[in-house]
């Protein structure tokens, strides 16, 4: 059975194409594969990408997603148009680790991680009062490093201001688009993302000669030319994009 693999950065889509579940998203997408690439295939994989596990306990996220999928998947996948070959063989699953590897990464997602290196805009052209009258403008001079005004305390607005962080979820992206290209020799990969920081993978599996289909996460988006410039003419063969 010819598996085609449809690696998504699951956090680089839209709400309101996931909002419905893993499943029905994979449902979405499995129509927008070039019908040319479906053709050289049976079966459809798709993997979630995104920080699935914090100090080795599933997070809130994993959690709304992962009966979805027990209940959903394996499942069929009607072939989009006029194609008239078999059902497709659908499965869905969370990206927990490599590619090939029984492992499990405990710690794809870091909580109340500090604010670093970040400061205000000195314009923004969301402001309904440009020229000084935007409420927002007293935040202006801040940075991470901005201290408080008490004697002797130590705390900066970095310490007060913090994000939960995703951690290795690219790079496990890009590790197993690799993997695909260089280990399994796939013909096809189609990844959804609009994220330029899986662009290396794409490179190392279009030089390979596996196909990519990059699949963008935002509608009328294209690869920055300057990440197509990269490319070299037998690579561009191999590569081909649109959007949701």
């Amino acid at each position: 059975m010819s598996n085609l693999a449809v690696l998504v950065d699951f956090d680089n889509v839209e709400s309101s194409l996931t909002r419905a579940g893993a499943v029905s998203l994979a449902k979405i997408l499995v129509p927008l594969i070039p019908a040319s690439v479906l053709a050289r295939h049976t079966a459809v994989q798709v993997r979630l990408y995104g920080g699935w596990r914090c100090l080795g306990t599933l997070t809130t996220g994993a959690q709304r997603l992962i009966p979805d999928i027990r209940a959903g998947s394996p499942t069929i996948a009607v072939r989009p148009g006029t194609d008239t070959g078999p059902p497709i063989r659908l499965t869905v699953e969370l990206a927990e680790g490599p590619l090939g590897i029984s492992a499990t990464l405990q710690d794809t997602l870091v909580r109340n991680r500090d604010l670093r290196n970040f400061r205000a805009r000195s314009t923004w052209t969301e402001c309904a009062s440009p020229g000084g009258g935007c409420g927002m403008s007293m935040h202006s001079t801040l940075t991470h490093s901005t201290s408080c005004s008490m004697s002797g305390c130590g705390s900066q607005l970095r310490h007060v201001l913090v994000r939960d962080e995703q951690k290795m979820v690219d790079t496990l992206l890009v590790a197993d688009i690799a993997y695909q290209a260089l280990a399994l020799k796939a013909t096809d990969i189609v990844v959804v993302s609009s994220d330029t920081d899986m662009w290396p993978g794409v490179l190392v599996a279009t030089r390979s000669g596996c196909n990519v289909v990059h699949l963008h996460t935002r509608a009328g988006w294209r690869t920055q030319k300057r990440l197509m410039s990269t490319l070299s003419e037998a690579a561009k063969e191999h590569y081909m994009q649109c959007s949701i």
